[in-house]
């Protein structure tokens, strides 16, 4: 198992080699699991289970505006709330993105 001290620094080269600040990547929270999932934010699909999420990574605990983009064409507008929100199968959404409003 790994120490603390290897996470962190695993974590922090991860957010490095990403360019970005903090904000704009979410580790889910330390468990005793070493199971533990990094999550994407934004558009997040789980392959293994077909399900379509968009993942709204924020800590202000701002509601934004997305849009969701459909397999068969067209999108809707959505208002998300801050976390993961489920948004239908991946056979139906296509995609998901920040439409740069609040909501």
């Amino acid at each position: 198992m790994r120490s603390n001290w290897a996470r962190a620094a695993a974590v922090a080269c991860a957010v490095v080699a990403m360019g970005s600040a903090a904000t704009t990547a979410y580790a889910a929270p330390e468990t005793a699991s070493v199971s533990t999932k990094l999550q994407a934010c934004g558009w997040d699909p789980d392959g293994p289970s077909g399900r379509a999420y968009y993942n709204h990574c924020t800590s202000d605990g701002s509601w934004i505006y997305i849009r969701v983009e459909f397999q068969q064409g067209g999108g809707t507008p959505l208002c998300v709330a801050p976390g993961r929100t489920y948004l239908g199968l991946t056979a139906d959404i296509k995609y998901a993105w920040y439409t740069g409003g609040l909501c």
